[in-house]
């Protein structure tokens, strides 16, 4: 089974959790579509780039890597609570 997390709404949700423009949370899509961003081991290679790209703080970088994972982690969590609800 797949889970896919609607990227228009991951995008919404993430500017709307941390006050970035839409450009900027384009960005951090393709920064984490890069990598697999939930694995450990890719987490400090993410947050890196999150530093270089957007020009900001490790702090602020780590505080989008933590909302990202939460929006992604509760979408699945949804999607498994509710596996036959419209999805689209």
């Amino acid at each position: 089974m797949v889970i896919a997390v609607n990227k228009k709404e991951f995008l919404h949700e993430l500017s709307k959790q941390t006050n970035l423009t839409e450009n900027e949370t384009i960005l951090v899509n393709d920064i984490l579509e890069k990598h697999f961003f939930i694995s450990r081991k890719n987490k400090d290679k993410i947050i890196s780039e999150f530093v270089i790209q957007l020009d900001i703080s490790l702090d602020k970088a780590t505080e989008i890597y933590n909302i990202c994972k939460k929006i992604v982690s509760n979408e699945i969590i949804n999607k498994l609570k509710h596996p036959f609800e419209d999805q689209n």
